[in-house]
């Protein structure tokens, strides 16, 4: 059977195409998410200002929080005792060991890095193993091969658990479209052969034969498919790494890694799509008798299996959850987290129900379709009446392509939304002035003094960990530190004092949120330990508490407490708040700045745009998601009809036999692309919708999505203009065939 496989693709090259190109493009996109997962995992950083370094000592960023199993990377460089290069240097093994400042300037008595030369002889690996052993205690560790570059960039390995979860959730979802593209192509190329597989069950072949013919078909195609994947998958994958790169995303530093294992997941995945397509697909067509098969391909009878159903409803039930879960649970940028998940589910739900979804929208839609087409109207709706599971699998990447691209669009620009409304809420200060030298009180001062301003503060801004006492409720990400002047505190930063006041944020001193410490169990005058953001412990005393938004989730310190625990050392940053008009504070303080070398400032509108900058590179991810998904869905869009309509040789041939005009053929595949772009766009719309109601509840309490109407009017565009061309090029180019010819050709 498996040269009765081979010789059947020969003949069927256009859904053999389609197939392989969904195959090809679905191994591609898995094999790129495991090149960027790999990349994350190895963080391969080769060293640049330490290449000449055989280990190199850097302080331990990884920090144990206490009360908890997890831990966090600290933001700051964790720098080293210059006592530790004389305890390196006496390592057997050692040539020399040197101190070095990356990150100018260090404070006295300290080094960013320690640069260790072997002896001749001693390999970089057992040089560390000793280096440890004599480090042990110390919070630093020893660092060979790539690694050594993760002392020079810091973010590195914060950039990297990123790209590892970004990777995760792409390649997770990525696998998912993917996989459902590829079956459903596959199912889609069987079906079209039901009278092929049915006149062979009446020549004698029996079920396991055309079970086995059909797996030896798919199994060459995904043999073939994944073979041509090997080369854009990793084309496709440092395509996307640069793309993070440059948005910021993934620290300038890390190298691209893509080795064997992204392939062979991505060679699996398509496998298990490929199998599990045809045996889905071609279990029916071998299990029924010949003549009801030769009734069902002829009539296109057959219902929905019982695997569709299962599946289906359990996707929509999946949706369902996570919406319930979006809006009674989530709250702040973590709402995306099931919101993102849900629209993905509910699209695939939709588009595995849609043969009995597709019945009652043809009902409602077949009046203004008749009623605008005509007499070619009326053939498209019988058609598409009359053959549910061929309009059910074009239909269905349609589906996906319109609810993932409105979705998770609308989802970003709602969070986008919210967030920008947040950090206008928090935005006190209208100016900010930002030095070359470090901030002194006497900058401060100045800037305090000028008229119409209300107050002005140094600004440093790090992450650090409440040790003592704990709730244990404290996560991975810390609490966001922000150093402050005291007498200019309470003018710039959008809180309001409860007990005590902002200006007592003298010396060791912290304030709070009032429910933070209430949850902490402290109040005025008690003691906190905090793990600052370079791993050095501070016991500080609480100044004030205070009432703020819910998510400010800020500690308050002394900025010349907080500055020398930052890798940058010192402050650089004054924020200025204006008293009254805030374009005459802006022009004082710029009239300041420009009698001072060294000093830039930026008004509000300034600060906004700097926020938005910062807020387009964080939603890079999602737009990458969204791009990807849905070229794939639009590439499966294209191939299943393209595929469906050259299929359709023989029955143009037969309409032009009993008197169609060829422009009449194409008026009816016109209407039939227009009621079928109308009924996935509708069942799209209806997936995107249930899961944007929640989502814009739970995270802008109102029931519609921010975002221009043009991002919803554009996706209906894109999926109208991919099903009208996928649909009416390849009917013209069948239609080019005589008719006599195309009527006696096989389907």
């Amino acid at each position: 059977m498996f040269g009765l496989a081979v010789r059947s693709l020969r003949h069927r090259k256009g859904a053999f195409v389609a197939a392989f190109a969904a195959t090809m493009l679905g191994a591609a996109i898995v094999m790129a998410c495991g090149g960027l997962m790999e990349t994350g995992i190895r963080t391969a950083v080769p060293p640049r200002q330490l290449a000449g370094a055989d280990v190199v000592v850097a302080g331990e960023q990884r920090y144990d929080i206490p009360g908890t199993d997890e831990s966090a990377l600290l933001p700051e460089r964790v720098r080293l005792d210059d006592d530790l290069v004389a305890t390196v240097a006496a390592v057997d093994g050692v040539a020399s060991a040197e101190g070095r400042v990356l990150d100018a300037p260090a404070p006295a008595g300290t080094v960013d890095a320690i640069a260790v030369a072997a002896e001749p002889g001693v390999g970089a690996g057992e040089l560390r193993g000793r280096i440890d052993a004599a480090l042990d205690g110390a919070p630093a560790t020893a660092l060979t091969g790539d690694d050594r570059g993760l002392a020079e960039v810091l973010p590195a390995r914060a950039g990297s658990e990123d790209l590892i979860a970004l990777a995760g959730v792409f390649g997770g979802w990525a696998t998912m479209v993917s996989m459902f593209g590829v079956a459903s192509m596959l199912a889609l190329s069987i079906q079209q052969r039901g009278r092929e597989l049915a006149l062979l069950r009446s020549a004698g072949a029996t079920p396991g034969q055309l079970r086995r013919m059909v797996l030896g078909e798919t199994l060459l195609l995904w043999l073939l498919a994944t073979a041509a994947a090997l080369v854009p998958g990793r084309f496709l994958g440092e395509f996307l790494f640069e793309r993070m790169t440059d948005a910021g995303v993934v620290p300038a530093g890390i190298e691209f890694r893509q080795g064997w294992i992204p392939v062979v997941a991505a060679v699996g995945a398509a496998l298990v799509a490929a199998v599990g397509g045809a045996l889905i697909a071609g279990r029916r067509a071998a299990a029924v008798r010949p003549t009801q098969a030769l009734t069902e391909a002829a009539l296109d009878t057959r219902g929905m299996s019982p695997w569709r159903w299962l599946f289906g409803m359990l996707a929509l039930s999946g949706g369902i959850a996570l919406g319930v879960v979006t809006v009674t649970v989530m709250s702040g940028p973590l709402t995306s987290s099931t919101a993102g998940p849900a629209v993905i589910l509910w699209a695939i739900g939709m588009a595995l129900l849609s043969p009995v979804l597709i019945r009652a929208l043809t009902a409602l839609l077949q009046w203004p379709v008749r009623a605008a087409g005509g007499v070619s109207g009326h053939l498209a709706v019988l058609n598409t009446r009359g053959r549910t599971s061929r309009t059910a699998a074009v239909v269905a990447p349609i589906i996906m392509l319109t609810g993932i691209a409105t979705g998770t669009l609308y989802l970003q620009s709602t969070e986008d939304a919210a967030n920008r409304d947040a950090f206008a809420r928090g935005l006190v200060a209208d100016a900010v002035v930002t030095s070359a030298e470090p901030v002194g009180p006497g900058l401060v001062d100045r800037l305090a003094g000028l008229p119409g301003v209300a107050g002005a503060s140094a600004l440093v801004r790090s992450t650090g960990f409440v040790e003592s006492p704990h709730d244990g409720s404290q996560s991975d990400e810390g609490w966001t530190l922000q150093g402050v002047t005291a007498a200019g505190a309470a003018a710039t930063t959008p809180v309001t004092a409860v007990d005590g006041a902002l200006t007592g944020l003298t010396g060791s001193t912290v304030a709070l949120a009032a429910d933070h410490a209430r949850s902490l169990g402290v109040g005025l005058g008690d003691e906190l330990t905090l793990r600052l953001g370079d791993g050095a412990a501070a016991t500080v005393r609480v100044a004030a508490t205070f009432d703020a938004a819910d998510d400010y989730d800020t500690l308050l310190l002394p900025a010349d407490l907080l500055a020398p625990h930052t890798t940058a050392g010192e402050a650089h940053e004054v924020l200025v708040a204006a008293e009254g008009d805030p374009d005459a504070v802006v022009a004082a303080v710029e009239e300041l700045a420009a009698a001072a070398p060294g000093l830039a400032v930026a008004g509000r509108t300034a600060l906004f745009d700097d926020y938005g900058s910062q807020q387009r590179t964080l939603a890079f991810a999602n737009y990458t998601v969204v791009i990807m998904i849905v070229a794939y869905a639009a590439i499966t869009v294209i191939n299943v009809l393209s595929a469906s309509t050259g299929a359709r040789r023989r029955e143009f041939g037969l309409q032009r036999l009993t008197g169609a005009t060829r422009a009449q053929v194409m008026r009816m595949v016109g209407a039939e692309g227009v009621l079928v772009a109308a009924l996935g766009i509708a069942l799209g719309t209806l997936a995107s919708v249930a899961t944007l109601v929640p989502f814009s509840l739970a995270r802008a309490d109102s029931l519609t999505p921010s975002g221009s109407p043009l991002i919803y009017l554009g996706v209906v565009a894109t999926a109208l203009a991919l099903t009208l061309g996928a649909t009416l090029l390849p009917a013209r180019q069948a239609l080019r065939r005589r008719a006599a010819e195309a009527a006696t050709a096989a389907d």
